[in-house]
């Protein structure tokens, strides 16, 4: 937005001169570099994203994660930053396939190894510069307090990016959001602690391997209920690949396919 604006007011600038007299071209060039600069100094020019996941435990926000920075590496983004910020949950976690990450171009940000899963948030110190630079960022925050506290933390880092997402993921069949009083709660501190706003919800409901496509109906239904509560729109409907040729007509607008990555082979 603000690009547009800095040609516009150049162009209006640049004919308006040279219009009275050709010396005045190098006032122009002049204001031209200080409106440019100024523009660059807000982020206009800035080919940012931010996307950030929450949800409760089993929610499979870090699974929703990984595969939307995967899928931002294959439409040939820039630089991708997957930044695994759950700093208490040690299961299903993002840094565990860091490696195979790194080897497809995505850069992982984690807590230091020997604090990966420790009681106390650690977060990376690089992520500040790191939110200043020009990336696509993925964002697996914890749904709970830590992740409230996470949030605060870098608040005033994320709202100076461009493109800013912030989805709740729903998981209907996990405990955490067996009621809609619950989501609600989980909200509210969230936002609260953060001083952001979440823009949409995801629903990704499912039993695991006890999945069917009549349950993923019943789940994403209960969904919709919510996000009406919550004046929320549903922004994805996340299943896994498997029955995504089944249920693509039924939500062709908002249906994202899944790939596991994440789930133990014991599963």
């Amino acid at each position: 937005m603000e690009a547009a604006v800095y040609f516009f007011i150049n162009g209006i600038i640049l004919y308006t001169l040279h219009k009275k007299h050709w010396k005045y071209i190098f006032f122009d060039n002049i204001i031209s570099y200080y409106i440019f600069f100024f523009c660059l100094k807000k982020g206009g020019f800035l080919l940012q994203s931010t996307r950030i996941f929450s949800g409760g435990f089993g929610s499979g926000k870090s699974e929703i994660a990984l595969n939307f920075a995967l899928q931002k590496k294959s439409e040939g983004s820039g630089e991708v930053i997957l930044a695994d910020l759950d700093l208490v949950n040690p299961y299903f976690a993002s840094r565990e396939v860091k490696g195979a990450l790194n080897s497809r171009g995505i850069r992982v940000l984690c807590p230091a190894e020997e604090l990966s899963f420790g009681d106390v948030p650690n977060i990376p110190p690089e992520i500040i510069g790191i939110l200043k630079q020009d990336n696509d960022m993925i964002i697996d925050l914890a749904g709970d307090e830590i992740g409230a506290i996470v949030l605060g933390y870098i608040h005033e880092y994320l709202i100076e990016r461009q493109g800013f997402e912030f989805f709740l993921v729903i998981n209907p069949y996990r405990p955490f959001a067996g009621d809609i009083e619950s989501i609600k709660e989980l909200k509210k501190c969230l936002e609260r602690a953060s001083g952001l706003k979440f823009t949409a919800i995801i629903s990704n409901p499912n039993l695991v391997e006890e999945t069917t496509a009549d349950i993923i109906k019943k789940g994403h239904e209960k969904v919709v209920r919510y996000a009406d509560k919550l004046n929320l729109p549903i922004r994805y409907l996340t299943v896994e690949e498997r029955f995504y040729p089944e249920l693509a007509a039924f939500y062709p607008d908002i249906i994202k396919g899944l790939n596991l990555n994440l789930r133990p082979q014991w599963l």
